[in-house]
């Protein structure tokens, strides 16, 4: 059986290298999607697709940063080497809280809906590229993202299996 594990940000690196392993000792030909981790170790035999979504970044713009980050805060750093260090490390805060950290915030929520979209993209592709017959959805995160893509592959192939997580079957039940 061709198998399709699917991990979208390789969290359960453990489980995800032991069941690979497993399907793989038991003869089945395994492909993984997941987002690259140092501490993800899979079997050289695991074919893997890499997601890539963390090196995305909603990026600040320049004129931005220059006139609400570096010009007040710098100033405010210069004014605070002197006597005014207190008066001016109390405006420094008040200025990032009020200011900064929405837009900062903002910029976030921005980056994860980037990520989201390169999420679900990918493994779309990856789903339609590899005739899978069965897909293991590895993490909550997977089934989050599987709600976008999953109806219209199990209509293409109602045969398909799909689980939470590669469980051994008996040679029959296959």
């Amino acid at each position: 059986m061709k198998l399709l594990f699917i991990a979208p940000r390789s969290v359960w690196r453990k489980a995800l290298a032991l069941e690979t392993r497993l399907a793989l000792d038991e003869g089945h030909t395994v492909r993984v999607v997941a987002e690259e981790h140092p501490g993800l170790k899979l079997d050289p035999r695991v074919e893997v697709r890499w997601i890539s979504a963390g090196e995305l970044h909603t990026p600040e713009p320049r004129l931005q940063r220059l006139l609400l980050r570096r010009l007040p805060l710098g100033g405010l750093r210069r004014i605070g080497r002197g006597p005014l260090r207190r008066p001016a490390e109390k405006v420094a805060r008040r200025w990032k809280r009020t200011v900064i950290d929405p837009r900062d915030k903002d910029r976030r929520r921005a980056t994860e809906a980037l990520r989201v979209a390169r999420r679900i993209e990918r493994i779309s592709a990856a789903v339609a590229e590899y005739d899978a017959d069965w897909i293991v959805l590895c993490e909550p995160q997977a089934v989050e993202l599987a709600v976008d893509w999953l109806p219209a592959v199990l209509d293409a192939k109602p045969a398909l299996t799909t689980t939470f997580s590669y469980e051994p079957r008996a040679p029959h039940a296959i």
